[in-house]
């Protein structure tokens, strides 16, 4: 018993450290400066994610996302970034969102990009026409829930 249950924390201390740990391609856009300016935004392709089911954000929430929040708060907000970049020492973090459209549903992707400190200065959609979905005007649209 007393190996199965090392073997166990042994794994779980594994998974930490290998998520602690920065992702091959901390840095992904181009002329990535100090104060979180970058001259190209790149985002990495869909078929690397890690979690390619992606999130509905709460729009609340998102909305209040600006420059100077944390990777505390944004991994409480949204959870560990939705591709590969790790969670310390990485100065990018992608996300997968959705939103409710009508009867559809849109998927947007979202990125993140932190100063030299790794505090959150910039924050990019792609398409960009995706932030329109933080506008209080619009309201979103769920599907109705199903009686159990």
């Amino acid at each position: 018993m007393f190996f199965t249950v090392f073997r166990r924390r042994g794994a779980m201390a594994a998974l930490f450290a290998m998520a602690m740990l920065p992702g091959c391609a901390t840095r992904l856009s181009e002329g990535l400066t100090d104060d979180g300016e970058v001259r190209q935004v790149v985002f990495p392709p869909l078929s690397s994610a890690t979690r390619p089911e992606g999130i509905f954000p709460d729009r609340a929430v998102l909305r209040e996302v600006e420059p100077g929040v944390r990777k505390s708060h944004l991994l409480q907000w949204f959870g560990p970034p939705h591709f590969s970049e790790g969670i310390a020492g990485v100065r990018e973090w992608d996300y997968i969102f959705h939103f409710y459209s009508g009867g559809g549903i849109t998927t947007c992707r979202y990125k993140v990009i932190f100063d030299a400190a790794y505090v959150a200065r910039r924050f990019h959609w792609r398409p960009d026409e995706c932030g329109q979905w933080l506008s209080p005007t619009l309201m979103p649209t769920k599907p109705a829930r199903i009686a159990r």
